[in-house]
């Protein structure tokens, strides 16, 4: 007897979790290096930013992880877009003490 590929069913639920990133990606678009440097500075948070990542690198410092300062830094510098939802993202509105609102805000801001 046939029997369906299970790895090709969508269940109710993973296409409400779909249709909700996909939401949520067209609310909080990827930022344009341009786009996400603009308002950082714009914000006042540009060097509290790269003293944050710095504090990754160093030994003395309680938040020292060389790794994950490789993983910022290279983002920071190199990256072609910022994504809302990213890790580093979430990692550095922590660390600067912006709520999600105040980010969220700026994030709009940033990619009208």
């Amino acid at each position: 007897m046939w029997s369906p590929d299970q790895s090709i069913i969508v269940t109710a639920e993973q296409r409400t979790a779909e249709e909700a990133a996909a939401a949520r990606k067209a609310e909080f678009p990827n930022l344009e290096p341009d786009q996400f440097w603009f308002v950082v500075r714009a914000s006042g948070n540009e060097q509290e930013l790269r003293d944050w990542v710095a504090s990754l690198n160093d030994p003395e410092g309680p938040d020292y992880d060389p790794m994950a300062w490789a993983v910022a830094s290279a983002k920071l510098d190199f990256a072609k877009f910022f994504e809302r939802d990213h890790p580093l993202v979430e990692a550095a509105r922590e660390a600067l003490c912006i709520t999600v609102d105040q980010l969220d805000d700026l994030w709009r801001f940033a990619a009208a």
